[in-house]
Order: structure tokens, then C-alpha cells, then sequence
């Protein structure tokens, strides 16, 4: 074979070609987070702006690139099809590996490939990542795992690095994070048990209870209520009516201990203590007898069960009794035996209803003993106190004022003994406070029936209802409406120039305009909650439009942060001081929270067994309650996930 001759060279089109892109992290614009077009102009611009500076682009420079770029593609060569290289690309590969000078120029930089590489040599250089100092939304990014022995660095995410919240947090430590699920019995140092929460100090508590209640005792506060609160009595047959009627006249129970379960009859509105279950008197003439109540020394169970005829729609404690009878609201469902929904053109959560119903107060007599908490006491079993009887649909949401208030032995002088101030959403769209107070009477007599025409507060925004409601202060209630506005209203106007030490209300049927009414959400509030007492002015709010939002009252259009949207909506949030956040269940069977300092990013905190459908947290504990879609209610203590993520 001639040695002259060439041999054949081949040449494949899918031979690798140099990248024309960069390898470098992505930047985008934060798109869904912007509220306006301008603010998407803007962050463009921005971005943009940014790029250009980083990577060391100049606009004139960019022109020629462009026209060298336009030249190298008209001098590439289309190769065939099939793989194999066509004479004129077989000469071309000949030539440039054969020729030294070819391969030298491509060395030296001088080939227009080695030229454009060259110019564009600057963009393969990879963007070098923030250093881990760098903080985002004012605090260190919660994504990254703190370091092995940074504990410090993960509670200062979650509280903060100021002293006094950390002392707080330590003290709420020490005081309830062994607990479980429940506040265990208190022992002789005190580090167990129920106290006040560490940041309402005793301070704060005697300047809520004197100054914060002025306006109700000296300044004629009481009696501007009672002046434009109505009410008349009932009688037994009257005031029944009011209440749903049940469908069994009584419940048949089956309970006990394992092996030896009983059956009991439980009538309608009448309770039960739990211990009768557990507890039998010896056999007297080959029968079996069960006293009323067993000796405490005998006792396993210390609880009661209430009959109150129907579904339960929600309830709350009366604060400010720490000694004496403790009083629990319960709504009940109303709807289903008294109003028909089904000739409704709209939504009934966006359609007034109004029909009779009721609040039942419920009474709960207490004991004292040394170095145990004032609890209830089992000798005497609660009963049905007072029946608020209205014709304003069905109590919705029912909500206690929590602030301290003066003892009760300052308002005995007229006879009657003041429960509270209740505020309440009911389903004609209003939202009221009534000042309940109690007659002077045996507690042996029958229940009280009072029809209720009038409150000592009416509220209701124009074309919208009222859905949920919360105390900022003893004179300031915070509303959610259906059209996602924020309503806060003072319940103590100022009183008129001619009478300084008396409040007057005016008597019109007009709605009182409110303090602040601003749009919080595009949709429906569902539930809100303060952080009271630790911040009063942070409000947390949830909606359907699918997400939270923590809102700083102060400054409700700037100071405010939103969380990720979630495919369920919590239809409850609460506020859980020692954890310093709100608690939320979680569509996935599960409770989570919301850090004050980092709303944006929830902790799962516990698992529940199915769907959660309210929640109550505690206010001289840490515990948490959470009922479930099946009927259980589960008991938890979130601190002990959010102290102590690695371990529980």
C-alpha cells in the first residue's frame, strides 16, 4: 500500500459540542411572593441589574460577541445525517489534525473557536454559595441544620436572643418539660404543677386587674351595659323550648374497668361522675348497691360526664374564679331541629340565619388543699346553672374575657355575682357581649331560663357576616369577617361631655363603626387568635384562602408575614405561651406549630389519630388538648418536641 496515500477519516455528528449555557445556581424571580405589577417590574429590573454587575457583562461588548457568534455558526459544517463525515468535512478534519500550524494557533488562541472561548471564559465560572453567616428575613436560615453542640443557635432561632424571652423559656423548662402529655402534682419546691405563665408577670396581672377594669367599675362601665343588656326570665316550660330537642330522652353508657363493664343510664341534662364506674359498695342480701359517691380514699376516676342533648359546638371556661365555682359555656348545635337550610340560594356561611337557641352555663363546685391547685371537687356533682335562651341562630364561637379582673368580693353589694363578660358569634352575622351575672340564690334550686332581647354589645360590619372573635383587652374585641376584613371594636365608648362619670350607649339600631377595619385575607376568616399575654398585638389569623398570616396590630399593612399554602385549612388556632407559638392541626393527622420568630417555617410537634377539629391550649400549663374527627381527644405537651427535636 502506496504510504502516500491518506488514510480514511471518520467523524461522528454526536461527538460532544462545547455548552453554550452556564452551569451556574439559577436565579428566578420571586414571582408568587409579589402583590402588584409593579413590584414584578421592579424585581426584574432588579434581577436583571444584578446579573449584569455579577457576571461582568458590557452592553457594547454584547454586540460584537453577538456578531462573532453569528460568524462561527456560518463557517460550522452540517455533517451528514448517517454519522459518516462527507469529503469536504473529511479534507477539513484532515487538514486541521495533520497541519502543526492548526494546532499551534488552536494552543496560542488565535482560532476563532479559541477566540470565542476565550471571550466567554468568565461565564463557566461557578457562583460561589452564601456563607453560612448570611441571614435571611432578619434571623439565620432555619433550612440548615445547626451544627453538633449549636444548641444555642437553634432556641435563638426559635425565641430569640433576648435575655428575657430566654428566661421565660428556661423557666417554662423547668417547670413543665418533664410533663408528658398533662401538668403532673406539684411537689414541695414548686417546679410542677399549674402557675401563672412566666411572662404574665404578678405586675402585669395587678395592672390588668386595677387599671385595665376602671372603666367597668368606677367609670360607669356596669352600668352603661346593664342599661342596653335586656333580659326577662323564663319559665321551665317556656325556657325548654329553646333547647334542642334530643333524641334519646337519656344516653345508655358501657363503661368500667376491663372485664367488669357496666351499663348506665344518663338523663338529658344531668351529669355523671366517672368514678361510679369503678366504684361498688359490697353486696348487701345477694344484691349488688352503688352509693351516690365513694370515700376520695376509694376513688380512681375524678371526672364527670355532661348530658347536654345534643352536639356539642363549642365551649369555654370563665376565667377569673380561682377560688369557688368555676362556669363553662357550651353551644350546642341548633341548626338541624330548628332551621331549614335547604330553600337557601347562598352558602349558609355567607347567609345570615336567625332561629332560636341557647348557651348553657354549667357550674363546678371546687376544693382547696395544701400544695395542690384549686381543683374540682368530687363531692358535688356540677349542674345546670343558667340557660341563655335568644332567637339569633346558633351560637357559633364563644369566648371568655381572659383578662384578670378585681375578686369577686368587691361586686356582691347588689345581690349578684358576676361571671364574666362573654362575647360570641352567632349565625345571623352580629357579634355580642353579654355581661352574665348570677342571682344571689340557693344552689339547690332548679335552672335558670333567661330570654336575652338585646345585648350589651352589638356588632356587625355591612355586607358581610361575622365569623370569629377574640379579646385584645376588657373594652377592645378583634373580629374576622367572611370577606376576609379584620374588624376591632370598642365595646367602652367615650362617654358624652355631659355626663364625664357615667357611660351612655346610644340606643340606635345602627352597628357602632369599628376602631380599625382592614383586609387581612381574599377569603373567609376561619379562626383568630393573640399572642396574649406575651405580645397582645401580634393576631394570627387563618383562611380559606389557604394560608396563615401573623399581623402585627401596630402596623397592619407592613408588619406582617405570611406561611406556605396548605391544601387544609385549619379551622382553629391557638396560642401556646411557653412554646412561644401558635398550634394549628395539620391535614396530615398532626399538630404542628408556628414560631413567633419563624412563622414561615412550622415544627411538627405530635401525631394525632385523625383529623383534628379543634384544640385548647393551656393557661397555666403547657399541655395542649386536641379532639379528633373520631371522637378521642389527645393530650400532649409540644415543648418537649420543640425543645428537644433531636430525642422525642
Amino acid at each position: 500500500m502506496d504510504a502516500d496515500v491518506p488514510l480514511p477519516v471518520r467523524r461522528s455528528s454526536r461527538k460532544p459540542q462545547p455548552r453554550r449555557f452556564t452551569h451556574d445556581e439559577i436565579t428566578t424571580l420571586d414571582i408568587l411572593n409579589s402583590t402588584s405589577e409593579e413590584d414584578l417590574e421592579a424585581l426584574q429590573n432588579s434581577a436583571e441589574s444584578s446579573s449584569d454587575e455579577e457576571f461582568g457583562f458590557d452592553p457594547a461588548a454584547r454586540d460584537s460577541d453577538d456578531a462573532e457568534e453569528d460568524v462561527i455558526s456560518s463557517v460550522e459544517v452540517a455533517s451528514d445525517s448517517t454519522g459518516r463525515a462527507t469529503p469536504a468535512q473529511a479534507t477539513d478534519d484532515e487538514a486541521s489534525y495533520a497541519s502543526a500550524d492548526a494546532t499551534r494557533a488552536r494552543e496560542e488562541g488565535d482560532s476563532l473557536t479559541g477566540a470565542r472561548l476565550k471571550n466567554y471564559s468568565h461565564v463557566y465560572t461557578k457562583r460561589k454559595r452564601p456563607k453560612a453567616g448570611t441571614h435571611t428575613r432578619g434571623m439565620a436560615d432555619p433550612s440548615r441544620a445547626p451544627a453538633k453542640g449549636a444548641k444555642g443557635e437553634y432556641l435563638s432561632s426559635l425565641f430569640g436572643k433576648a435575655t428575657q424571652n430566654l428566661v421565660h423559656v428556661a423557666r417554662s423548662r423547668d417547670q413543665w418539660a418533664e410533663d408528658v402529655a398533662l401538668p403532673r402534682r406539684p411537689n414541695e419546691s414548686g417546679t410542677r404543677g399549674m402557675r401563672y405563665l412566666f411572662s404574665h408577670t404578678a405586675e402585669k396581672r395587678q395592672v390588668e386587674a386595677t387599671e385595665g377594669w376602671d372603666w367597668y367599675y368606677n367609670r360607669g362601665g356596669r352600668q352603661g351595659l346593664d342599661g342596653v343588656q335586656r333580659s326577662h326570665p323564663l319559665s321551665v316550660e317556656e325556657g325548654i323550648t329553646y333547647i334542642p330537642k334530643p333524641s334519646h330522652t337519656q344516653r345508655t353508657i358501657f363503661m368500667g374497668p376491663y372485664g367488669s363493664q357496666s351499663h348506665f343510664d344518663l338523663p338529658a341534662l344531668q351529669s355523671m361522675s366517672i368514678d361510679e364506674a369503678w366504684y361498688r359498695a359490697p353486696e348487701r342480701d345477694g344484691s349488688e348497691e352503688r352509693n351516690s359517691q365513694p370515700p376520695r380514699s376509694q376513688r380512681r376516676r375524678e371526672g364527670w360526664l355532661l348530658h347536654v342533648g345534643t352536639d356539642v359546638r363549642c365551649l369555654d371556661w370563665a376565667s377569673n374564679h380561682a377560688a369557688g365555682t368555676q362556669y363553662l359555656a357550651i353551644s350546642t348545635v341548633q341548626s338541624k331541629n330548628n332551621q331549614d337550610i335547604g330553600h337557601l340560594k347562598f352558602s349558609p356561611a355567607f347567609t345570615a340565619q336567625s332561629f332560636p337557641s341557647s348557651i348553657q352555663i354549667w357550674s363546678f363546685s371546687t376544693s382547696q388543699k395544701p400544695l395542690i391547685e384549686t381543683l374540682l371537687d368530687a363531692d358535688k356533682p356540677p349542674r345546670l346553672k343558667m340557660v341563655i335562651c335568644t332567637d339569633w341562630g346558633d351560637p357559633k364561637d364563644l369566648r371568655w374575657c381572659p383578662m384578670p379582673s378585681v375578686p369577686e368580693e368587691c361586686d356582691q353589694g347588689d345581690g349578684r355575682r358576676p361571671v364574666g363578660l362573654l362575647a360570641g358569634i352567632w349565625s345571623d352575622g352580629h357579634v355580642r357581649v353579654l355581661d352574665i351575672q348570677l342571682e344571689q340564690i340557693d344552689d339547690m334550686q332548679d335552672t335558670q331560663y333567661l330570654r336575652y332581647t338585646s345585648a350589651a354589645f352589638t356588632a356587625k360590619p355591612p355586607s358581610t357576616l361575622c365569623t370569629s372573635v377574640t379579646w385584645l383587652s376588657p373594652t377592645e374585641l378583634a373580629v374576622g369577617c367572611a370577606n376576609g376584613y379584620l374588624a376591632i371594636w370598642s365595646i367602652y365608648p367615650s362617654p358624652p361631655a355631659s355626663s364625664p362619670q357615667t357611660c351612655s350607649r346610644a340606643t340606635s339600631s345602627s352597628s357602632p363603626s369599628p376602631l380599625l377595619y382592614y383586609p387581612l385575607h381574599p377569603s373567609y376568616i376561619l379562626s383568630l387568635s393573640t399572642a396574649y399575654p406575651l405580645a397582645p398585638h401580634l393576631l394570627a389569623t387563618s383562611s380559606a384562602a389557604g394560608y396563615l398570616r401573623l399581623t402585627s396590630l401596630r402596623s397592619p399593612h407592613t408588619d406582617y408575614v405570611l406561611s406556605p399554602r396548605m391544601r387544609h385549612v385549619p379551622s382553629q388556632i391557638r396560642f401556646s405561651e411557653p412554646c412561644h407559638a401558635f398550634l394549628t392541626a395539620d391535614d396530615n393527622d398532626s399538630i404542628k406549630a408556628w414560631p413567633l420568630r419563624r412563622f414561615f417555617s412550622p415544627i411538627h410537634v405530635a401525631r394525632i389519630p385523625s383529623a383534628g377539629i379543634c384544640l385548647a391550649a393551656g393557661s397555666f400549663h403547657a399541655s395542649v388538648l386536641a379532639g379528633c374527627a373520631d371522637g378521642s381527644v389527645c393530650a400532649m405537651n409540644p415543648m418537649r418536641k420543640m425543645l428537644y427535636p433531636k430525642t422525642m
